[in-house]
């Protein structure tokens, strides 16, 4: 069985660089068909998802081994993190991933505004 399980797109590259140390089950269409996860998570070390996974207190239960959840992206959401903190998982979001991508749109958004009038300097 995967030591690790993704459910959510990934790029390839990271799939490929974690499986030269990990066995990993990489499957973007799980998040669809979260009643297969259960018999996934058994062995499982590790889970990453993105925001539709619904890591829920029962789900958890399936994974005993999991030792970690990494979150794709910002917000916690789809995760149950009391449950995580009760059975000693630790959850790992990907702070200030979009930092950039925030920041650029606050620029474009201040220069729209200037552009049209609203705002003055």
């Amino acid at each position: 069985m995967a030591e690790i399980v993704i459910t959510e797109f990934v790029d390839d590259a990271t799939v490929q660089n974690l499986s030269q140390d990990y066995q990993v089950h990489f499957d973007p269409t799980l998040v669809d068909q979260q009643q297969n996860l259960p018999i996934l998570l058994q062995d499982c070390r590790a889970l990453i998802v993105r925001n539709r996974t619904q890591v829920t207190s029962k789900l958890l239960k399936s994974g005993p081994n999991i030792k970690v959840i990494g979150r794709l992206g910002v917000g916690l959401d789809n995760i149950d993190t009391e449950a995580c903190q009760e059975q000693g998982i630790e959850v790992c979001p990907a702070v200030g991933a979009n930092s950039i991508s925030v920041a650029e749109y606050s620029i474009a958004a201040m220069l729209i505004l200037l552009k049209r009038g609203i705002f003055d300097v």
